[in-house]
């Protein structure tokens, strides 16, 4: 593709000319446009129709969220949010990914030096949202691009099911929250990797609890795994299962990145393969590279159904497509029909707020 046109949106004029001095060296992107508040993003997104909104959350006039959500009523382009550290800015962030930004990252707490040292994973995350985010902003407001229709019932097998294992990245949040809240009551323990810094998982975990039938909270160390819970794994640490006597535990522990991530998708799928066999279900959405093949891979050797999401609705179909390729994926299905799957599967009822689920979009 050729040079990416970008707004940036920022009430501070120090950070705006840093974010554009680094942005314009890679030669890969072209600061078309500058905004000091919500209110001017909204004006220059609408006339200069650039390829990615980068998106700050607080500013005077007209904060991000609302110009978020007023841009993708009136002229959706991919956003991008360069976002706050804070608790109240992980908060905000969540929600603004759920109001259809695409992705984001977290300022620097210095100056100059220490974003030129993010500059390269700054701009290749930018790079994939405009790449792979532009037809997908609205993943869980339509119906996906068929492959082809598929009964639920008759493709997907009712088996004993005692976890679900779950993983997500770029674009985690949105579909997170499409397919929790469509999750009926009485499901196994579902334990969850998204990739998402300290603080921000715990956000999320908030947001989560209350959409559904389920509860779901952030995993600490020492959680006993019941039925219609979910534990999502906190940022920073990785997440595994383990079993004391007849208990099945929560353990907590580690910092070092696995397969590029922490938590890794990978660290606890293959926890739950170690203890599960064929008693699990794995499910793989949204995300970039591929975390959590090898996990999957080991699972659906001893014999657990895995389910991945497609590719149409996917924000980016990187970690869905590398499991499926290395034959870990059962079947895969648009993110509406994932919940339909997972109920069957376990023998559950779908939640009413799944009703209208869509019955597109699956590939075997």
């Amino acid at each position: 593709m050729g040079v990416i046109k970008a707004v940036i949106a920022d009430d501070s004029a120090l950070l705006r000319m840093m974010l554009l001095d680094v942005l314009e060296s890679s030669k890969r992107i072209d600061v078309i446009g500058q905004a000091r508040n919500g209110k001017e993003a909204v004006k220059l997104v609408a006339e200069l129709r650039p390829d990615v909104l980068i998106l700050d959350c607080e500013m005077p006039v007209m904060n991000g969220l609302d110009a978020l959500q007023e841009i993708m009523q009136k002229t959706p382009v991919p956003v991008f949010m360069f976002s706050s550290q804070t608790r109240e800015g992980a908060a905000v962030t969540v929600k603004a990914l759920e109001l259809g930004a695409v992705d984001f990252m977290l300022k620097p707490a210095g100056g100059p030096q220490e974003l030129k040292a993010i500059a390269n994973t700054l701009i290749q995350n930018i790079t994939t949202v405009v790449v792979r985010g532009r037809n997908r902003l609205f993943v869980g407001r339509r119906a996906p691009a068929a492959d082809k229709d598929v009964d639920i019932a008759r493709t997907v097998p009712v088996r004993k099911i005692d976890i679900i294992a779950m993983g997500s990245s770029t674009g985690g949040v949105k579909t997170g929250i499409e397919l929790v809240k469509r999750l009926p009551a009485g499901l196994p323990p579902i334990v969850w990797v998204q990739h998402m810094p300290p603080t921000f998982t715990k956000s999320f975990a908030e947001r989560l609890d209350g959409t559904g039938p389920l509860s779901v909270k952030e995993a600490q160390e020492g959680d006993i795994l019941r039925p219609g819970c979910c534990y999502l794994a906190p940022g920073g640490f990785q997440m595994e299962v383990i079993r004391s006597g007849s208990t099945y535990r929560i353990r907590i522990g580690g910092t070092e990145k696995v397969s590029g991530h922490c938590p890794s998708c990978n660290v606890l799928f293959e926890s739950v393969a170690r203890l599960y066999g064929d008693n699990a279900l794995g499910v793989i959405m949204t995300g970039m590279g591929d975390d959590g093949t090898k996990g999957l891979t080991g699972m659906h050797q001893r014999g657990a159904y895995v389910i991945g999401q497609n590719e149409a609705s996917c924000v980016v179909y990187g970690m869905p497509k590398s499991a499926f390729n290395a034959g870990a994926v059962n079947l895969e299905l648009n993110i509406l029909q994932m919940s339909q799957a997972i109920a069957h599967i376990c023998d559950r009822k779908q939640s009413a707020a799944g009703s209208d689920a869509d019955k597109q979009g699956v590939r075997e």
